[in-house]
């Protein structure tokens, strides 16, 4: 389901070619490829945010139709699950944390409810609101989980990875020229049907980089044609 950072690279040098728009080198391709799947990848939580909104009013859709089942699951690509141990009423996030869906204790029959940390405090401080092992609860704060109470030793939290960087790896050719190693490089992870807005995002970083308004401009324009497309 990857997006092949080959061909993306390929695609937007062919295109800023073909118009003499200048060129992007490999680290300066990476670094906006890095950038334009985030945001990308942060869209799909608001176009399923709109859609859900949508359907509720509209009604639903059935099987392909339904917008918002097909952009959940591109977001499902990136699910994960892992066990952690609580030390202390803490534990640290995982490294590839994006967002989190959800903390239940380690048998899965109870959750973990989320809470601000204003509330968190005041509910321990109090006797007569404070958490127990069966109605426990946590908040988030400097990449860290605080959980009351603090006799749990251990809970599951259900969470969004980050995509892994993209990356298009290379060797020195002759004359100083890339040579793609696609032994070392990394695909987008994202949802190969974000293939075209993919480019054209590239595309509208890229016109920052090589200092071209027109090519910023096209590359916007065409990205307001696709949301109101789907707004449609």
């Amino acid at each position: 389901m990857a997006i092949n950072v080959n061909k993306v690279y390929r695609v937007v040098l062919s295109i800023l070619n073909k118009e003499q728009r200048g060129y992007l080198t490999p680290d300066q391709f990476n670094r906006l490829a890095r950038q334009a799947q985030l945001d990308l990848f942060e869209k799909s939580f608001y176009d399923y945010n709109r859609q859900l909104t949508k359907r509720n009013i509209q009604g639903v859709n059935s099987e392909y139709g339904d917008i918002a089942d097909n952009i959940e699951e591109k977001i499902d690509l990136f699910a994960e699950s892992a066990t952690q141990s609580i030390v202390g009423g803490v534990f640290s996030a995982p490294a590839d944390l994006y967002r989190t869906v959800q903390l239940v204790k380690a048998d899965r029959l109870t959750e973990i409810e989320k809470v601000k940390k204003s509330e968190y405090v005041y509910l321990a401080s109090s006797k007569l609101t404070q958490p127990t092992a069966e109605f426990p609860v946590y908040y988030f704060d400097n990449q860290q989980f605080n959980v009351l109470p603090n006799t749990l030793s251990q809970c599951v939290i259900d969470y969004i990875r980050r995509p892994e960087d993209p990356v298009w790896a290379f060797t020195l050719g002759n004359g100083g020229s890339y040579v793609y190693d696609a032994a070392n490089s990394q695909n987008f992870e994202i949802h190969e049907s974000d293939e075209t807005d993919l480019v054209i995002k590239v595309l509208a970083l890229a016109g920052v980089i090589i200092k071209d308004p027109t090519v910023i401009q096209v590359a916007q324009q065409q990205e307001v044609s696709n949301i109101n497309q789907e707004n449609s």
